[in-house]
This record gives structure tokens, C-alpha cells and sequence, in this order.
């Protein structure tokens, strides 16, 4: 959503979204989609109307929950008050406010089970209704274009208003199998990745915190209730990347992995990380990151057997993952052990999966050509600077890589 509000004070309505519309999904049922989500939007819209700081309620999530509540049942009426065959006094006799119960997860395993929506199709939605991400920044962050996002959503809400249609649904009783949990966790690791590296101008410190750490809370949840092995991995790699992220700033400026302050990383998550990493059954990419980030973690200095352990790892990942940002990690690597031309080949093939001008295809290109062909490494620099709008990012090319042309 739009508005005048602070970047802090919007992360606080991103994190009020889905606590929102899960318990309002759990009260008012599927039927409702299309208008809960309405009434989350006119409730914020509402409140940035009548906020201010002389007005501002003491439980915002209790005062947001009740005006859109209120909004869902005044949909209802308007739309359907000529049909008998709904009873308005049952349902808002049984719409008790119990915003206390946080059914997130429950919400995120219930569309997740869904057999009749493609996976891709599930992670959109969740994205925008139970993190609160807008179409334009999940457009950015998924390299899918953002007509395509809007009409995936809106397909996904008619299939489940179409699974579910006049049916009672009990959110909280719903068991996720072992398939849905592997669904869970690539929706919770995409949004997690989207946090950690965030290209939002609105974001100033490239990380928002809140969506890192409240993914990091549901995914931990998710493996006391299910104690599965993947899930297990997942929370050691969000260990490893949480540790980081004091260090990821340092004087308003960005750091790179490679020249953070070692001693700003936090210990405590670090040895998490290492408690919580074990081996399955069955390796899983969660697991093989885990063991990248572990290795980049504890050796100081890496060296040309170090990397080219890497690159195993990286053509591990591959056979269980085609993800175009996996590929273009394992460039960067095969770089470091003097793979060059077989960098740039593979670069070619990924060039095909992405986005014109994706960022960080072309940084990890110009990097991998600085010492072949400076000139082309300094222009793809210099293209991608000048179209860099956040501003953080933009001086971390200017000092550190544009500085000598």
C-alpha cells in the first residue's frame, strides 16, 4: 500500500496483514476471500485517515481487526441482502474477536495444501496476503512480471473459494503432510530471501529485519510441530544469515560478505545454526546452503580448495534445484578457481531465465570479467549503477567498484 507513513511504521502494517487476514479467514471462511482482502485494505486506509498522534489507539491490531471486520460484514449484507438463505445475526454472533490467536502458519499450511493450485501460484498469494508484500515488490524479487502476479492471485482466490464453497473450514485443525511442509518451507524461504537482500528504496539498511525475523519465528514453529528434517536445515540457514546481518551495515554504509566485521556477528544465532544443521535422509538444497554459508562463516580466508568444495556443493544444489540464482552463485564460484570461460557460458544459458538487465546478473557477470575484459566489466558496472535507485546500493558501487574508472 501507499502512503505517508515512516518505512518503521509501514513494516508495522506489513506485519499486521497477515495476522489479519488469517483470523479474519478463519471467522468469515473462503467465500469471503476477495472481500477480507478489500477490508484489510480500507481498514488501513481508514486508520491513516483518522491516526494521528493524538489519536492513535492503544491495540492498533485490535482497532484494525474490528474496522475490517466490520467492513467484511457490511460487504456481505450489500451483496447478498436479497438472499435468504444467508443468515447475517449467525455470522456476526460467531465473529468474536480473538485476535490474540496467531494463525499465520495455520493459513500459510492450509493454502499450501491445496492440490488444485500450482505451487508457484500458492507462494504469490501467501506472499501478498500473509506478509503484505505489494505486487510491484513481489514482481522484483520473483523475476515474474507484475500483470502476471496480479491475474495468478486473483485465479487463486477463485480456486479456493471454488474448493471450499459453502463449506466450514477449521483452520487450526488442518495437519499439513509431508509434501505441503516442503511447500511451507520454499514459501517461508522465498520471503525470508526477500527481507535479507531487499532492493526496496523504502528499506534503507538493505535488510527489513521484521520480515527476516517473523519468518525465522513461523519457520521455527513449523518445526516444533512437525520435526521435519528439511524444516530442521531451513531454520540452520536462517540462523547463519540472521548472525550476519549486524554486520551487513557499518556507518550507514553496506559491507560485503567478504569485508564484514566478523566480530559483529552474533555467536549465539552462529552456534544455533550449527545445532540445528544435520544431515538428512534425503539432501535437500536447504541443507547443501546450510553447509555453503557454514563454510564461508568459519574460514577466515578461503582458499582454492575451499572454493572448489564449494562449487561441489553448488552442482549438488542443482540436481535437486534449477533456480536461475543458484546458477548464478555457482558462476561466481567457478570464477574463483580460475573457471572462467565455463562461467561465462553458463552465464549465457542463465541470461535466457531472467529478466532484461536483472541486477544481479549483471554485477556477478562484471565481476566475473574484471580481469579478462576490464573495459566490459567497468560498463556493466557503471549500466547498472546508473539505473540503481536505492541509494545504499548505489554508493557501494561508487566507492567500491567504479572508484578506478
Amino acid at each position: 500500500m501507499s502512503n505517508n507513513l515512516s518505512p518503521k511504521e509501514e513494516i508495522n502494517y506489513r506485519a499486521l496483514y497477515g495476522k489479519l487476514f488469517s483470523g479474519l479467514l478463519d471467522q468469515f471462511g473462503t467465500n469471503y476471500v476477495f472481500e477480507i482482502e478489500d477490508a484489510i485494505q480500507n481498514s488501513f486506509l481508514k486508520s491513516l485517515k483518522i491516526w494521528n498522534q493524538n489519536n492513535i489507539p492503544n491495540n492498533k491490531e485490535n482497532w484494525l481487526f474490528i474496522v475490517a471486520r466490520n467492513d467484511v460484514l457490511s460487504q456481505i449484507k450489500k451483496k447478498q441482502k436479497e438472499n435468504n438463505n444467508c443468515s447475517f445475526e449467525s455470522i456476526e454472533d460467531h465473529s468474536t474477536i480473538d485476535n490474540q490467536a496467531d494463525l499465520r502458519l495455520q493459513t500459510i499450511v492450509f493454502i499450501s495444501s491445496f492440490e488444485s493450485i500450482s505451487n508457484q501460484a500458492k507462494i504469490l498469494f501467501i506472499i501478498k496476503n500473509i506478509f503484505g508484500l505489494n505486487i510491484a515488490e513481489i514482481s522484483q524479487n520473483t523475476l515474474i512480471n507484475q500483470e502476471a502476479i496480479y491475474k495468478s492471485i486473483n485465479r487463486t482466490k477463485k480456486s479456493i473459494q471454488l474448493e471450499f464453497d459453502n463449506k466450514t473450514i477449521e483452520i487450526n485443525s488442518i495437519t499439513a503432510r509431508q509434501q505441503t511442509i516442503y511447500i511451507v518451507e520454499e514459501i517461508l524461504y522465498a520471503v525470508f530471501n526477500i527481507g535479507f537482500d531487499s532492493f526496496s528504496e523504502k528499506t534503507e539498511d538493505i535488510v527489513n529485519k521484521d520480515l527476516c525475523l517473523e519468518t525465522f519465528a513461523l519457520t521455527k514453529l513449523l518445526f516444533n510441530q512437525c520435526q521435519s528434517d528439511s524444516t530442521r536445515n531451513l531454520l540452520a540457514l536462517f540462523c547463519f544469515h540472521v548472525a550476519r546481518i549486524p554486520a551487513k551495515i557499518d556507518n550507514g554504509k553496506l559491507i560485503s560478505f567478504f569485508n564484514q566485521n566478523r566480530g559483529k556477528w552474533n555467536k549465539e544465532l552462529m552456534n544455533l545454526g550449527f545445532h540445528y544443521l544435520e544431515k538428512p535422509k534425503n539432501i535437500s538444497k536447504f541443507y547443501l546452503e546450510a553447509i555453503i554459508i557454514s563454510k564461508y562463516m568459519s574460514i577466515s580466508c578461503l582458499t582454492q580448495n575451499d572454493w572448489s568444495d564449494i562449487v561441489k556443493l553448488y552442482e549438488m544444489i542443482q540436481q535437486t534445484s534449477q533456480s536461475p540464482i543458484v546458477k548464478l552463485n555457482y558462476c561466481f564460484c567457478l570464477s574463483k578457481i580460475g573457471k572462467t570461460k565455463e562461467a561465462l557460458t553458463t552465464l549465457s544459458e542463465i541470461e535466457k531465465e531472467l529478466p532484461n538487465e536483472h541486477v544481479y546478473f549483471s554485477l556477478v557477470k562484471a565481476d566475473i570479467l574484471k580481469e579478462i575484459s576490464p573495459e566490459e566489466s567497468g560498463d556493466l558496472f557503471i549500466s547498472v549503477m546508473n539505473k540503481m535507485t536505492q541509494k545504499i546500493r548505489k554508493e557501494y558501487l561508487l566507492e567500491n567498484e567504479l572508484i578506478k574508472l
